[in-house]
């Protein structure tokens, strides 16, 4: 008999945007330093320039970490408005027909 495939997605590919922002962060901590240690010789250009290539390295990160948080904070907020709002359309009349014209509920 033929094995069962799964159609989720590996596990590699939700820790892959981890790694590569991980990495990143790394990267960029690495240059960030050698453009320290490059500034103080008196190599400012050079300094700047990898000043300027670790602050691209933290890009990804920061937009993905930024992302997240939103993402949360959206689950939070649907979650309490959920749960402040329910005990409003149990009792409320008002609320339950306020809802309706909102097309958020099909109570008549």
């Amino acid at each position: 008999m033929g094995q069962h495939r799964s159609t989720e997605p590996s596990t590699w590919l939700s820790w892959d945007n981890y790694l590569l922002g991980v990495l990143g962060l790394v990267l960029a901590a690495g240059l960030g330093t050698s453009s320290a240690i490059l500034a103080d010789s008196g190599h400012t250009a050079a300094a700047v320039v990898l000043a300027v290539v670790a602050a691209a390295c933290v890009v990804p990160a920061a937009v993905q970490a930024l992302g997240e948080l939103l993402a949360g904070l959206l689950l939070v907020a649907m979650l309490l408005a959920g749960v402040l709002l329910l005990p409003a359309l149990l009792v409320s009349r008002r609320a339950r027909r306020w809802a309706k014209r909102r097309r958020f509920t099909t109570w008549h």
